[in-house]
């Protein structure tokens, strides 16, 4: 086989963007990001210093969604207690364009992110508990999955959202409050697990 030959067959590598974003005010940066985007989908984790100011987002980007302004698949708010554990305080769960649970997609989110032992007890059965189990740590990088954990530090607030890339812009202006942002590529197979895995949970789950 020639070289020739040899570079026709080899596959094309997907181009690569970077996303750079900083939310500004008189105090300096509130939060800046910058992300490597592979495929058609990000996982954003923001950090905030109480549970209102997260709220605040969430109900943004909830209310975004459903007048179908932005493509955003999932988002939930959760917090870490002082012993580290997460827990979930706010969770949607009507449907998206594509027919999914907007609640079950950010819980198979949060799933790909935090290790078992930091959920345990909270992701047992419903529609979390369903995702999680059969998305599982989708990431293949453990250094991007840990990164994005240790975002929520114990006594925080955070908002978890899976977002379409187009999205990552609105995402973050909608965040003011927040204190760090964070940011990763989710491959289309991950998010097509994500997807398939909420879809079948919320087949057998009442919006």
């Amino acid at each position: 086989m020639t070289d020739e030959t040899k570079k026709a067959d080899a596959p094309a590598e997907e181009p690569v963007d970077v996303v750079v974003g900083a939310v500004v005010d008189d105090a300096g940066v509130e939060a800046e990001g910058a992300i490597a985007v592979q495929g058609t989908h990000v996982l954003i984790v923001a950090q905030f210093a109480d549970m209102d100011a997260a709220s605040i987002a969430y109900d943004v980007l909830r209310d975004a969604e459903w007048k179908r302004a932005i493509d955003i698949e999932g988002v939930l708010v959760a917090d870490s207690d002082y012993q580290g554990k997460i827990t979930i305080r706010k969770m949607t769960d009507h449907r998206t364009r594509n027919g999914t649970l907007w609640g079950a997609i950010a819980g198979g989110a949060l799933a790909i992110i935090f290790p078992p032992s930091i959920l345990a007890g909270l992701v047992v059965g419903g529609v979390v508990g369903a995702v999680a189990g059969k998305v599982g740590n989708q990431l293949k990088e453990g250094e991007v999955a840990k990164g994005l954990a240790d975002v929520i530090t114990p006594g925080t607030s955070g908002i978890i959202a899976l977002v379409n890339v187009t999205a990552v812009d609105f995402v973050k202006e909608a965040m003011p409050a927040a204190t760090k942002v964070e940011t990763a590529p989710v491959d289309d197979e991950t998010a097509a697990k994500i997807a398939a895995a909420a879809k079948e949970a919320g087949d057998t789950t009442p919006a």
